[in-house]
């Protein structure tokens, strides 16, 4: 878990993370999302939302509670895109 976190972190200090829902949409509509994440206690709506958009990337959800990623990244969500491909296979691999 704390390798997870070490990679979103360093993703998030390289502008290649996005958090938050709007950002995350933001980020699907125009096609840039590689990855989008999920934590364990987020909404099903989250995942509906992206199949109505036609979002075909990578959806993973991630083992931990958005209490422990506001903890980890300093601000709470339960939704989070990346835009970068080698960050989101190195990301998906942990997960």
């Amino acid at each position: 878990m704390d390798k997870l976190f070490s990679m979103l972190g360093l993703a998030r200090r390289a502008g290649k993370l996005l958090i938050g829902r709007d950002a995350v949409i933001g980020s699907v509509k125009k096609r840039k999302a590689v990855l989008v994440l999920l934590t364990s206690d987020a909404s099903p709506a989250h995942k509906r939302e992206l199949e109505a958009l036609g979002y075909s990337g990578s959806l993973a959800e991630m083992p931990c509670e958005m209490d422990e990623t506001e903890a980890r990244l300093g601000k709470r969500s339960c939704i989070f895109a990346l835009e970068d491909k080698n960050l989101s296979a190195a990301i998906n691999k942990l997960i």
